[in-house]
């Protein structure tokens, strides 16, 4: 039932965790799809919401699509999700507090999608999406020069808000 609000592997993440303690994530925490919701309702250009920009881009596509201009769109959607929109400070303080309180704090934590069309029944979606890692001190260390607090071998900063909006627009990848 929680699957409308998480995704599929989100909502059965507890029978991983209770089958394979040792090999699962620990601690974890499912983003609900409220936040991708709330994403796209934000403006990115003057009366265009960002849900109503990646319609924009989508709309005139069919199929056989013409693979260039929906690359060109694609990329174009993927850079607005990555370049231009981002979390309010209030989404920002919600998900840095479930984060800290989860105990994600201090390494690399490891965002990947969990739609809830991913996993049907004949469908499968695996791979169809790209995991990123995000340090949350990164976030937090009130710079944005690097190294990675998480990864002093990274010259940039790595910070969740950053691998969160990368898992977003991996939901526009050509496959």
């Amino acid at each position: 039932a929680d699957i409308r609000f998480i995704g599929g592997k989100a909502a059965h993440f507890g029978f991983l965790r209770r089958t394979l303690p040792d090999e699962s994530p620990h601690p974890a925490l499912a983003i609900t799809f409220d936040l991708w919701d709330s994403f796209l309702s934000q403006q990115v250009s003057p009366g265009m919401s960002l849900g109503q920009f990646i319609q924009s881009k989508l709309a005139d596509h069919t199929y056989p699509p013409n693979v260039p201009a929906l690359r060109s769109d694609l990329d174009a959607i993927r850079s607005a999700i990555q370049n231009t929109a981002d979390f309010t400070p209030e989404q920002r303080a919600i998900i840095t507090a479930s984060l800290q309180s989860a105990g994600l704090t201090g390494a690399n934590i490891r965002f990947r999608s969990s739609t809830n069309v991913e996993d049907a029944e004949n469908f499968s979606g695996a791979g169809l999406y790209d995991s990123f890692s995000g340090c949350l001190e990164d976030d937090l260390d009130g710079d944005t020069a690097g190294p990675s607090w998480c990864d002093p071998t990274e010259a940039k900063e790595r910070g969740v808000f950053r691998a969160i909006r990368k898992v977003y627009a991996s939901f526009y990848n050509e496959n």
